[in-house]
């Protein structure tokens, strides 16, 4: 028997980043372009950093019973992260992706509402494809898709004594543009999504606890580059 929940957060400011993303995609002239990357070029990006996350508490149970009407909170988090870039020709980039773990807080709601489940921090390690469109401009979007680790750090109980995360593999994908605001340095924005499972274990007043939960983070990227 599976309970759920989800919770849609704040993430209008992500929605908005993108709907006008895709709209620069669409107004852009890309007939005889110059391309504002070379083959061999690195990116080194520095960002301020949005987690949004929504999440679906898609089954949990105590000594082995199910737990009707339960589901979970996860709350966002604003942190840093950066990404590293090798450009294999004047389109075409390999990109890593990190950053300062961000924190986040579980609690219970529905039947579990009031109960602090534990606390953890956690981020996406990626490694994405991206393409970067050229343009009349001075502006880049870019497009990638790749693969995420999830891995959670220094997890801590709060109602849930031995409070455990399993670290997870995702499918990533992202949307962005940069600025050139000189020969090397470019404004960045972007916008990420790496939709993952997890599984939950502890245990509450000495009964075993197992739950999964699905959680679709959006990362909100606004921050700068410098080409070397």
């Amino acid at each position: 028997m599976k309970q759920y929940k989800v919770k849609s957060k704040g993430s209008f400011a992500s929605k908005f980043v993108l709907i006008t993303m895709l709209g620069c995609f669409s107004s852009f002239s890309v007939a005889n372009a110059e391309p504002l990357y070379s083959k061999g070029d690195w990116l080194f990006g520095l960002n301020a950093a949005k987690v949004f996350t929504n999440e679906t508490l898609d089954s949990i149970s105590a000594g082995g019973a199910p737990i009707p009407g339960a589901g979970v909170n996860i709350t966002d988090d604003t942190t840093l992260s950066f990404d590293v870039s090798y450009f294999l020709n004047s389109s075409v980039a390999l990109n890593f992706f990190g950053g300062l773990p961000a924190s986040a807080n579980l609690a219970g709601s529905g039947s579990l509402a009031g109960l602090p489940v534990g606390e953890t921090e956690y981020g996406p390690a990626v490694l994405s494809l991206q393409y970067h469109f050229s343009t009349n401009s001075s502006v880049s979007p870019y497009v990638g898709a790749g693969i995420a680790r999830i891995l959670f750090l220094e997890e801590q109980g709060d109602a849930l004594a031995d409070f455990d995360l399993k670290d997870a593999w995702a499918p990533a994908v992202q949307v962005g543009m940069r600025y050139q605001m000189s020969d090397n340095w470019f404004a960045n924005a972007d916008i990420r999504y790496t939709p993952f499972e997890t599984d939950i274990s502890g245990t509450l007043g000495g009964a075993p606890v197992r739950g999964k939960v699905s959680v679709d983070p959006t990362i909100l990227n606004i921050g700068v580059a410098y080409r070397f």
